[in-house]
């Protein structure tokens, strides 16, 4: 019988599907107009060409989702105050001549940077970015711009002038050791885990996993090391002394194709074995040998992620992991850490490094753009974003000057730190619009939730940050009720407001063609393809295919990987990676704890997920919330026993960062460190008052949201907070929404 290939969209992994319907006529063939019959069945695509059949709980709950009892199927305005949840369904007509409207009085009033888009993959994000550009504003509130893939890119970027530590997981099978850093791929990655254990099953490959927690992947690898939170940086550079003490590194390479390399040495030397073992808490031997397998094996390939870019001092964290794959040799080689081009499409922003010059003048008075030039405006490194502390501050504040309508496709009121603030920024507002399949805690204080398609109902592009690769997302089944395409929302709003001249496109049917032709073809001989693999090849620095000019080397100002960033110089900063305590969480220079951990001695790590929900999507639907109910507060078996709790119990969690709590389960956890405790982040409970349910047992309440955490682009300290855990007596009460 026939299928329909397609792609996830239930996160930024996006495997493929084959999806059968009632109507076995049906193919990927149809015309845009061909009704289609319910979903009868599908199963994991293995002719795509990176998730090769695999399918996470989440993608198996797809069908579950779409067809979800409280999914929002038709435009809802609130009628009664923000945060009531009290709607009234209405008319799309209605509710975008209304948003158009109110738009429009903002604009007038404030200016069209007053009006900020939010938006994420892997949701719509190309739509946004027109919406912007078509009235002028600069305010795109990515609201983890400082703490998720903007500082990996940022800190690649300067290394090497292209993502190089991503896990983009081409050739993997090749490599013959990996270390796995701060990624916990079963979790959140399970296509590129099945990967990996393809190349431990077929050759042998070694893993070697940094994780202060035992995850799966930790419990299986060759050689876990179990890092004290926030020191990365401490480890990373330690790894580079200890490659560059014993010569594990390529003289020549270095020589050629870096520089800073002395001054590099220089500072490395502070970090010998002893001081970074007091500091991480790794022991010695394991430092060195891990160090030793990444450093001579012909081809090894260093990966990390989110794990490092949440524990303050971001950029240097991972412009030092960088540092490792750049020492070795081996970059852009078979088996290694490559660097792979885009496809040569119309990419979001999100995907495309840079401002673009003609858009400079619109960013120059971006938010952040005085404080984080390389993070905000015209002269930021990646696409440009501000801080978002200082989104919301000019929520509250109107300063620099005033952000009064926000339109996300996001959940700020559970993702974003500081979670008591962000309520009182978003309900400040004068205009709010959540484009959600769900009524998520965000969407609880909206002016309007617009209904979007679930995967199995749109055509998209699926887009890999990473990789050289785009697939075909296909429509399988009619939207429900009057759920519509994101992005025709966004495009019908704008020609109301008076901008249709100035899209390129009318419709989102013909924005998918319009961001394909620069490749030659529409998006129905996309669907036919149903992948696009850029072409590629190995040492592209050699040849000149990295560079804009064509000239051999990286695209960097030198031409180099720049250990030393000219870059970071040019803008004040130390050009050399910094290590710092953690901020929240320091002990002092003999590994001894420090007065506050007296009265907080665990250190807490938040900011974690688990595969069933991405984002808090899907945490109400019975499938997923049977495999995972409660949010949990995992802990060692001695961490409990010390504080009296058993599995199962509620506890209240506090630390120095504020005087608000939250509770949590406990979830025992066998090889954790007894110091340290991890509350799963993004998380709030389904009921009558969402906000509530966030503001109970989210972890973003007790993290604080600051711009002081990293120098270049203000950073998170998600990872490493010090906490203290009592137990709730009354279980009932704690749990009630």
């Amino acid at each position: 019988m026939p299928s329909i290939r397609t792609t996830c969209r239930l996160c930024l992994v996006r495997c493929g599907m084959l999806v059968e319907t009632e109507d076995p006529a049906v193919s990927v063939a149809r015309s845009p107009n061909t009704p289609l019959g319910k979903i009868k069945k599908f199963i994991g695509d293995r002719d795509h060409p990176l998730s090769k059949g695999y399918l996470c709980v989440k993608g198996k709950a797809s069908v579950d989702m779409m067809e979800a009892e409280d999914r929002i199927i038709y435009p809802q305005k609130r009628v009664g105050e923000r945060g009531s949840g009290q709607w009234q369904r209405v008319s799309w007509d209605e509710a975008l001549q209304d948003i158009a409207e109110r738009m429009n009085v903002i604009i007038a009033k404030h200016g069209a940077r007053a009006v900020g888009v939010q938006a994420l993959p892997p949701k719509e994000y190309y739509a946004y970015d027109l919406f912007l550009e078509a009235i002028g504003s600069p305010t795109f509130f990515k609201h983890d711009a400082h703490n998720c893939f903007t500082p990996q890119l940022m800190s690649d970027v300067l290394t090497y002038g292209s993502l190089a530590t991503y896990i983009n997981f081409m050739d993997v099978e090749e490599c013959d050791t990996f270390i796995l850093w701060g990624v916990n791929l079963t979790e959140t990655n399970g296509s590129k885990a099945v990967r990996v254990k393809d190349a431990v099953r077929k050759h042998g490959a070694k893993t070697v996993v940094v994780d202060p927690r035992p995850t799966r992947a930790a419990r299986e690898a060759d050689l876990w090391l179990r890092i004290r939170p926030g020191t990365d940086a401490a480890l990373a550079m330690g790894m580079v002394n200890i490659m560059i003490e014993n010569g594990w590194y390529d003289e020549d390479f270095v020589r050629d194709w870096t520089i800073g390399f002395d001054d590099l040495k220089a500072r490395a030397a502070e970090y010998d074995l002893a001081r970074t073992s007091r500091t991480t808490w790794i022991p010695e031997a394991d430092i060195l040998e891990a160090t030793r397998l990444f450093a001579t094996s012909k081809k090894s390939s260093l990966y990390t992620f989110i794990g490092a870019t949440m524990g303050g001092n971001s950029i240097s964290t991972l412009r030092l992991m960088g540092f490792l794959p750049a020492l070795k040799g081996h970059i852009d080689q078979s088996g290694n850490n490559c660097i792979l081009k885009p496809v040569n499409m119309r990419l979001p922003s999100y995907y495309r490094p840079g401002a673009s010059a003609d858009d400079a003048g619109r960013l120059t008075d971006q938010i952040s753009a005085d404080k984080f030039p390389l993070l905000s405006g015209p002269t930021a490194l990646t696409a440009p974003y501000p801080n978002p502390s200082h989104v919301i501050d000019a929520m509250l504040t109107g300063k620099p000057y005033p952000v009064r309508a926000l339109w996300t496709d996001c959940n700020p009121m559970v993702g974003l730190e500081d979670s008591y603030r962000v309520l009182e920024a978003l309900k400040s507002l004068d205009l709010l619009i959540v484009s959600d399949m769900f009524e998520s805690p965000t969407a609880h204080l909206a002016d309007y939730i617009l209904p979007v398609t679930n995967h199995l109902e749109s055509d998209a592009i699926t887009e890999y940050a990473g990789l050289n690769l785009i697939t075909a997302r296909i429509k399988c089944t009619e939207p429900r009720g009057e759920v519509r395409e994101e992005a025709d929302a966004v495009l019908e709003v704008l020609r109301r407001m008076g901008y249709g001249d100035k899209l390129p496109v009318q419709s989102y049917r013909e924005l998918l063609d319009y961001r394909l032709e620069p490749l030659g073809i529409t998006f129905d001989e996309f669907a036919e393809m149903g992948s696009f693999i850029g072409p590629d090849e190995r040492n592209k620095h050699a040849s000149g295919n990295l560079r804009p000019d064509g000239k051999p080397g990286f695209n960097t100002p030198s031409g180099k990987i720049e250990f030393t960033s000219q870059q970071l110089e040019k803008y004040g900063y130390d050009p050399l990676p910094v290590v710092m305590e953690p901020m929240f969480s320091p002990q002092d220079e003999d590994g001894q704890a420090t007065a506050v951990s007296k009265d907080y001695p665990l250190v807490m790590i938040s900011g974690t997920r688990s595969v069933e929900y991405y984002s808090t999507l899907g945490i109400s639907i019975p499938r997923l919330r049977k495999r995972r109910p409660w949010p949990g507060l995992e802990m060692a078996p001695e961490t409990a026993e010390r504080f009296g709790v058993q599995e199962g119990d509620w506890v209240s969690i506090e630390a120095p960062t504020t005087e608000n709590t939250i509770v949590r389960q406990v979830t025992l956890l066998p090889g954790m460190d007894p110091r340290v405790v991890n509350a799963e982040g993004l998380w709030y409970m389904p009921g009558e008052d969402l906000v509530k349910g966030t503001l109970m047992v989210g972890a973003n309440v007790l993290t604080p949201l600051r711009d002081d955490i990293d120098p270049v682009m203000g950073g998170s300290t998600a990872r490493c907070i010090l906490c203290r855990i009592s137990k709730v007596e009354d279980q009932v009460q704690a749990i009630a929404v």
